[in-house]
């Protein structure tokens, strides 16, 4: 990883109880708010504020642009949420721009595992130790802006989001630069 390995250990000190709880919420209600994206967006802006030189610290944003505009078309499609939309923005602000193939990778993997253990969780007694979840349920057909339409099964994409931020930031703790 090109990330420098300690600025990956004091971004994952605060991101780690973040995405913990984003994972919980977005399980159980399958929403992300706002209020949990501002946090680690103020986050990012003052941890990076003291650990990234500055130019490096304002070419992040870029990050943050084209995933944002990716991840806009991808909620005007309705394949994806638009909390979704705004935390993957968010996170990319954390990411090296010389670490955005690895990342690609570790989000392939997340999600795909994400929605494997999801998935497995839904069809299995699993499901009996937290049987209120949204994450078990079909949305509601009636909501024209539900991600398929509401005509389908969907699974909560924070939780992949925050394993992949989670795993980038703990590897470029081990293995950064």
């Amino acid at each position: 990883m090109h990330i420098e390995a300690t600025t990956a250990l004091w971004f994952l000190l605060p991101v780690l109880p973040i995405c913990l709880h984003i994972f919980y919420v977005d399980m159980k209600y399958k929403k992300i708010s706002n209020r949990v994206v501002w946090v680690l967006f103020l986050v990012f802006v003052v941890f990076g504020l003291a650990l990234l030189p500055f130019e490096t610290f304002l070419w992040r944003f870029a990050n943050y642009a084209v995933v944002f505009a990716v991840g806009f078309i991808m909620w005007m499609a309705r394949q994806m949420g638009a909390g979704d939309v705004k935390l993957g923005a968010v996170m990319a602000l954390f990411i090296d721009r010389a670490d955005a193939n690895s990342v690609l990778w570790i989000a392939f993997a997340a999600i795909l595992g994400a929605t494997a253990a999801t998935l497995l969780a839904r069809w299995t007694p699993l499901k009996r130790l937290a049987p209120d979840w949204a994450a078990w349920h079909t949305p509601d057909q009636d909501d024209p802006n539900a991600v398929g339409g509401g005509k389908q099964f969907t699974v909560p994409m924070g939780t992949g989001l925050g394993l992949m931020l989670c795993t980038y930031l703990i590897l470029g703790a081990l293995t950064g630069q």
